[in-house]
């Protein structure tokens, strides 16, 4: 059973890499300067600045479930705060989209890096639902079941499905 929690400690860590990476992105893009055409779009500025609540949300999250990675709590507050950061920066993206006539080359790149990060992300968080879903097996099976139980381990908790993927205009 250590072994195992070991395994899922560990391959949070990739997890919580890939969300400093996402973190500091979106923070570049809240805090860039916006073209002066764009100055004027209210709602399009409102939809930046919205990224900065959701990415100190996913900051606080995921700095408690660093501390306790195994607490099925922790893991869910972390996947609800992802999940809205997925939501602004899609709105954010798709109102971009809408209201520029030319995208920037800045634009351009943070959407590329969005793209990457959300596939490294997706690849590590599948790594930590495996390494969970082993977990939860092993502390199911008797007798761990009855060691589990008296040393008040319990099931660990996995990464929903991205709600980006529910926002994507259909191809």
């Amino acid at each position: 059973m250590k072994r195992m929690r070991a395994a899922c400690k560990t391959a949070f860590v990739a997890v919580e890499v890939q969300f400093v990476q996402l973190l500091d992105l979106l923070r570049s893009c809240a805090n860039a300067q916006l073209p002066e055409q764009e100055v004027q779009q209210s709602s399009l500025q409102h939809v930046r600045q919205a990224l900065l609540p959701s990415a100190n949300l996913l900051e606080a999250a995921l700095h408690q479930a660093k501390l306790q990675p195994l607490r099925p709590e922790t893991i869910a507050a972390l996947d609800s705060a992802w999940q809205g950061v997925q939501v602004a920066w899609q709105a954010y993206v798709q109102l971009h989209g809408a209201q520029a006539q030319v995208q920037s080359d800045e634009q351009q790149e943070w959407e590329l890096r969005w793209t990457q990060l959300i596939t490294l992300q997706s690849h590590s968080t599948e790594q930590f639902n495996t390494a969970i879903h082993a977990y939860n097996e092993a502390i199911a099976q008797f007798p761990a079941c009855v060691i589990a139980r008296l040393s008040g381990l319990k099931p660990g908790r996995t990464f929903q499905k991205d709600a980006a993927l529910l926002m994507q205009p259909p191809a």
